[in-house]
């Protein structure tokens, strides 16, 4: 079930700058799934640049006041642009030093948010227009897709 949704939280970039993501936090008993999506105008340092400084920020600021913090977390980084996720593990978590990426593959992703009762991302992204759908052409058969042979 989901518990805080920041559209456009600020993070702090290594050189100065401020980045900007969304986060979602589910729970699940006392289990929370985090994650953080790139924002397509991040307008500083990506996710991926900074994320010891996001999770350290998102941790203190929505975590903490909530109780979060103090349960099993689990962090997934999406990134829109490439429409990658990852799961990410620490060398240290207490710290959230030595952030580690594993290719989480978008079924993996699928099962991952359907057990925590969040909303399929694909279906959101065409709500809010990041997919640009309204730009698309119908081919009306010009140009079908090839199709796949049985294997």
């Amino acid at each position: 079930m989901k518990e805080i949704s920041h559209p456009a939280f600020a993070y702090p970039g290594l050189g100065g700058g401020e980045g900007r993501c969304e986060v979602e936090v589910y729970r699940l008993g006392l289990v929370v799934l985090v994650v953080l999506r790139d924002q397509d105008d991040h307008g500083g340092p990506s996710v991926t640049n900074a994320l010891e400084q996001v999770c350290r920020k998102v941790r203190q600021e929505l975590l903490a006041p909530h109780g979060l913090d103090r349960m099993r977390l689990h962090w997934i980084h999406w990134s829109r642009a490439d429409g990658v996720a990852s799961t990410v593990s620490f060398a240290d978590w207490e710290r959230l030093e030595g952030p580690r990426w594993h290719y989480l593959s978008p079924e993996g992703f699928a099962k991952v948010l359907a057990a925590f009762e969040a909303e399929d991302p694909l279906e959101r992204w065409l709500r809010e227009g990041a997919l640009g759908v309204g730009a698309w052409e119908e081919t009306r058969g010009e140009h079908p897709l090839p199709r796949r042979r049985p294997g």
